[in-house]
C-alpha cells in the first residue's frame, strides 16, 4: 500500500510539473511571436498640391500629423502639369509610434508648415487620394481716420461782390457794404437836357415879344 501511494504521489507531481513547463513554454512562444511579427503597414496618401491657387515649388515639405504627433514627412514633386505629393503615415506602434495611425484616426496635413484645408481618416488597406490646398487669409483692412474738411464761407463786401473766406463754420458772414459816392451829372443826361430846352424856349419868346414891341413903337411914330 505504501508503494502505491508513493507512485501516485510522484505521478501527480510529475503531471503538475509538466503542465507548468508547457504553460511557460507557451508564454515564451507568444512573446517571441509578438516580438518577431512585422509592424502594421502605414497608410499612404497621395494627391496634388496648390497654395493660393498656384503650384508650390518642388521640394516643399509635406507633413502628416495624427493629433499633435508627426507621423509622416515627404516633399512635393512635379509630374505632368501638376505638383504632387506622396506620404506614408505610420501605424500605431506602442514601441516606435505610440501616437500615430489607427483605423479611422484623423490625419491633418501641412504644406510648408501651413495647415492644409483638407484632412482624412487613416486607413492602411487602400491608397488614399487627397488633393491638398492652402489659401492665405485675407488681411483685415486697418480703420481709416476721417480728416475734417475745411468749410469755405463767403463775405459780402459790396453790391454784387462776394469774397471767399476760410473758416471753421459752414455759414456766410455779411459785412456792411461801403456806400458809393453819388454820380455827378454831365449835361448829357435826360433831366438836364429838358431844362436847357425850357430856357431856350423862354429866351425865344422874350426875343419875339421884344421884336413885336419895337414894331408897334415904330408905327405909332
Amino acid at each position: 500500500m505504501t508503494k502505491i501511494m508513493k507512485w501516485l504521489g510522484g505521478s501527480v507531481a510529475g503531471v503538475i510539473g509538466g503542465v507548468a513547463l508547457l504553460g511557460a513554454s507557451g508564454t515564451f512562444n507568444a512573446t517571441d511571436a509578438a516580438a518577431e511579427s512585422p509592424p502594421a503597414p502605414p497608410a499612404r496618401f497621395v494627391g496634388t498640391v496648390l497654395v493660393d491657387g498656384q503650384q508650390p515649388a518642388a521640394g516643399t515639405v509635406i507633413e502628416a500629423r495624427v493629433g499633435g504627433t508627426s507621423c509622416g514627412v515627404s516633399s512635393t514633386y512635379s509630374q505632368g502639369s501638376a505638383m504632387w505629393y506622396s506620404v506614408d503615415v505610420a501605424a500605431l506602434d506602442p514601441g516606435a509610434n505610440p501616437n500615430c495611425g489607427a483605423d479611422g484616426a484623423t490625419v491633418t496635413f501641412y504644406i510648408g508648415g501651413k495647415m492644409a484645408a483638407e484632412s482624412a481618416a487613416w486607413r492602411n488597406y487602400d491608397i488614399n487620394i487627397v488633393n491638398l490646398t492652402y489659401t492665405s487669409p485675407t488681411p483685415t483692412p486697418e480703420p481709416t481716420t476721417a480728416v475734417p474738411t475745411t468749410a469755405t464761407s463767403t463775405v459780402t463786401t459790396g453790391p454784387g461782390t462776394a469774397t471767399p473766406t476760410t473758416g471753421g463754420g459752414g455759414g456766410s458772414t455779411s459785412v456792411p457794404s461801403t456806400p458809393k459816392p453819388p454820380s455827378t451829372g454831365t449835361g448829357s443826361q435826360g433831366g438836364d437836357t429838358s431844362a436847357v430846352w425850357l430856357f431856350a424856349l423862354l429866351g425865344a419868346g422874350a426875343l419875339a415879344f421884344g421884336a413885336g414891341g419895337a414894331a408897334v413903337a415904330r408905327r405909332s411914330k
